[in-house]
């Protein structure tokens, strides 16, 4: 697993509570597994209440957070790049459809789900109920992946930044794309290749050739079909 290094200019200021140390060690650690967290996940939580109510911005940056969203200081630049892990902002800070969704009253939770997703691939891959899993569990799962010790500062963040999305994750959801196919295309199901076993144990391949006939009553046409399908891919 590829290793999670914490640029400084992203350890910003940590709350009070939180202490210099997560701060300093945040600032200078590879952490394995490739877990995002804020230095500051209360902030990053009140950034996500805030986005609700709030204009949508064309960039969501420096000027609009203090302007707008009244969150100043360096503990505030925490809230774009985890925003952007979530897939809520583009490289460029513009606003995705999946920022929009997580606005509207019906499509917050499942936007919370997908952006939880997003950002914390690597704990959905090992349990893909994990939003549902309660603090032990998920701290189980990060001390698993990370290799740090439970009592670790830095577990600590994780956890508390997985659940500040988490939060606004309520009743039903929609499994993702990769878990739920999408129903198969007219062109999908023109050929669809099937394994067969035969009688002396040999495996093959057959496929099942879906045709729709055009609405003529020309039989000439129907011949000229049927005849190609004999001569190109029948033989």
């Amino acid at each position: 697993m590829m290793a999670n290094t914490v640029d400084a200019p992203a350890a910003a200021s940590t709350l009070p509570e939180e202490g210099n140390g997560a701060k300093d060690k945040a600032e200078r650690r590879e952490i394995k597994g490739g877990i995002p967290y804020s230095t500051s996940p209360g902030v990053f939580k009140k950034a996500l209440e805030l986005i609700i109510p709030a204009e949508r911005p064309d960039k969501f940056g420096a000027n609009y957070m203090e302007t707008i969203l009244k969150l100043t200081g360096g503990s505030a630049r925490t809230v774009p790049p985890m925003l952007k892990k979530m897939q809520f902002l583009g490289p460029d800070g513009t606003p995705t459809l999946l920022y929009s969704k997580f606005k509207t009253d019906g499509g917050r939770t499942q936007a919370a789900y997908e952006g939880l997703r997003n950002a914390f691939t690597e704990l959905f891959r090992r349990n893909e109920y994990i939003h549902k899993a309660d603090e032990n569990g998920v701290k189980d799962t990060i001390v698993e992946i990370t290799g740090l010790k439970r009592s670790d500062p830095i577990v600590r963040l994780m956890y508390q930044s997985f659940d500040a999305v988490r939060g606004f994750i309520h009743g039903d959801i929609t499994q993702s794309l990769e878990e739920t196919p999408s129903p198969p295309t007219a062109e999908d199901q023109t050929t669809t290749p099937t394994m067969t076993r035969s009688k002396t144990g040999h495996l093959g391949i057959s496929y099942n050739i879906n045709i729709i006939l055009p609405e003529t009553d020309n039989i000439s046409v129907f011949n000229a079909i049927f005849k190609s399908l004999n001569e190109n891919l029948l033989k």
